[in-house]
């Protein structure tokens, strides 16, 4: 958060003016213009991750599930071989809603190999998500999407065992563990609650 908060920052709070030495006789006035300055500062740094925690994947693809497989090293669940997981598998009711875990853009949604019927969604800032073994896929590529909007519904298909999600988060183009974000969203998403 701090690297892409910092990013947004550079690229968006423009500041300048002229050089004012600071005087070391500062007067009351001085001083509460300082303390002003630095309250705006803050508070356009709070609104900067007010609007980045609206962009990214916080939530979870599925209302109901369980953990059927978790991030990182896993035995295959079909050869029983030591292997490595880049996402967590979400099992829940065969044909439960699928939803979109931030707003994005769809760039595929079709059958991808083992990922079976698949959606990935750039959500900007080179993160995507992915959510494989789909029963079956509502949206198209190049579509938008919005926070929990209804992207596809919860199958087994491509290698898989049986009903849920394979879900994925990758930073431009690395994996990163899913149930951090899912951590972080259940306190972001708390807080706006309450």
């Amino acid at each position: 958060v701090e690297r892409v908060l910092s990013e947004e920052e550079a690229a968006k709070l423009g500041q300048g003016g002229p050089f004012m030495a600071l005087r070391a006789d500062r007067t009351p006035e001085d001083s509460f213009r300082t303390d002003l300055a630095k309250l705006d500062m803050d508070i356009d740094r709070w609104e900067g991750v007010q609007r980045l925690l609206r962009t990214l994947p916080l939530a979870t693809p599925s209302d109901k599930f369980y953990m059927a497989s978790s991030y990182g090293r896993r035995k295959d669940p079909f050869n029983r071989r030591a292997a490595v997981h880049y996402g967590v598998d979400l099992a829940g009711v065969h044909k439960s809603p699928i939803l979109s875990t931030a707003p994005g853009v769809i760039v595929f949604a079709g059958r991808n190999g083992k990922y079976g019927k698949m959606i990935e969604i750039d959500h900007g800032r080179g993160i995507h998500t992915r959510y494989g073994h789909l029963h079956r896929i509502s949206v198209k590529t190049g579509q938008r999407v919005g926070f929990r909007e209804r992207i596809g519904l919860m199958g087994s298909t491509g290698r898989s065992t049986g009903p849920h999600v394979h879900y994925e988060i990758r930073v431009n183009g690395t994996p990163y563990n899913p149930t951090k974000f899912f951590k972080v969203g259940k306190h972001v998403f708390k807080n706006w609650e309450g």
